[in-house]
């Protein structure tokens, strides 16, 4: 299911390209739009040992390779998702999915799975859907685009990098940051949350695929591959957005 961002017009947008094999244009809802994961010491990358995987890594979620740390966010869009719990006893577990599958998504504030399962309730009740603020993003090096979604023990990560982009009174995609990682405990353990820094300005080269993207990209429907992050421990840690 794809509802990240819908399209402002009815015809579809397409990615034209001259290289042989592309003949037919390509609709964008077909691409999936790898994420930057960090990575947890449960993530299934650690556990199973691939290479350059350790907790506190930021990888590709889609290749598992590393990103490198310069990046430059294109646009923001804050999307809620709904996972099954990991655990099979909590009452709010689907048996017809796996534990830590996708339930739904939504970037509507107004959808009424958003209204009824993405808010904190009255007494510090955890919302069943996660909110992430998310920056479709270029990275330095890369040829293609990157979700860097912001939830959980990461949100205020996200806010930070919003705030310093927003005040520069410049396009985003004029600004570079790098994105990092730091541990934290609490009595859950410790893991890693992401880390923003400001890098400068954009180059030329990387202001122009910016402005291009933003172009191509911005109020169009495409996918973004969240599937797995229902079974990140970040994605999961019983703390609020702030």
């Amino acid at each position: 299911m794809s509802t990240d961002l819908q399209p402002s017009q009815p015809t579809i947008p397409t990615i034209n390209t001259t290289a042989k094999g592309f003949e037919e244009p390509t609709p964008r809802e077909d691409l999936i739009i790898p994420r930057a994961k960090l990575l947890q010491a449960l993530s299934p990358e650690v556990v199973e040992g691939r290479p350059d995987c350790r907790p506190g890594v930021i990888v590709n979620s889609v290749t598992s390779t590393p990103l490198p740390a310069r990046f430059v966010p294109v646009f923001k869009f804050t999307q809620w998702l709904r996972f099954n719990p990991r655990n099979q006893k909590d009452p709010n577990f689907d048996g017809a999915k796996s534990p830590g599958a996708l339930l739904w998504r939504s970037t509507d504030p107004y959808d009424p799975r958003v209204q009824r399962e993405g808010a904190w309730g009255p007494n510090g009740e955890k919302p069943l859907a996660l909110k992430c603020l998310s920056f479709f993003a270029r990275f330095d090096g890369l040829v293609h685009p990157v979700i860097v979604p912001f939830a959980a023990t990461s949100y205020k990560a996200g806010k930070q990098l919003l705030s310093i982009a927003h005040f520069a009174g410049v396009d985003m995609f004029a600004r570079a940051y790098k994105l990092g990682a730091r541990s934290e405990s609490n009595d859950m353990g410790t893991y890693f949350v992401l880390t923003v820094t400001p890098d400068g300005a954009a180059t030329e080269t990387e202001a122009a695929v910016g402005a291009r993207w933003w172009e191509e990209y911005r109020d169009r429907r495409f996918e973004t591959h969240a599937e797995d992050m229902g079974t990140d421990t970040d994605a999961t840690i019983d703390a609020p957005p702030f």
